[in-house]
């Protein structure tokens, strides 16, 4: 399943993505990867969490970045969630361009079981449509 968190910059969509995985963690069964643009949220991860700085990567849209999620899975076929956090940040990618990446995160999630959790900035209303569907906290 694909979930996002949607709101404005400095609305609290990092904490809130944080407090999920920390306690998704104490229930788990796989393994949860936690990827970031930046090293500042590492120590608000629970240790147990596999936390990426895609930032240290040579990350620049979102083929390449969902290349570097294939890798992940490749590497561990025992992947519960990943947890991304700032999805513009790390693909420099507009939403409304993006429906593809979604799509083949779609067949990820349904051929290998694995959850996503994304945080998005941006206002609902300026959602495009095909993420409604994904939509928890907005």
């Amino acid at each position: 399943m694909i979930k996002l968190i949607v709101g404005p910059a400095g609305g609290g969509k990092t904490r809130i993505l944080s407090q999920i995985a920390n306690e998704d963690v104490k229930k788990a069964r796989g393994h949860l990867i936690y990827i970031d643009h930046r090293n500042t949220r590492m120590l608000q991860v629970d240790y147990k969490i596999r936390f990426i700085n895609i930032g240290e990567y040579e990350i620049q849209d979102e083929e390449s970045f969902y290349g570097f999620i294939c890798g992940i899975i490749a590497s561990n076929y025992d992947i519960e969630t990943i947890y991304i956090d700032g999805l513009y940040n790390i693909t420099n990618r507009e939403l409304d361009k993006m429906e593809e990446f979604f799509c083949k995160l779609d067949n990820i999630e349904l051929k290998y079981n694995i959850n996503f959790v994304i945080t998005i900035s941006s206002e609902k209303e300026n959602l495009p449509q095909f993420l409604n569907k994904y939509l928890i906290i907005g």
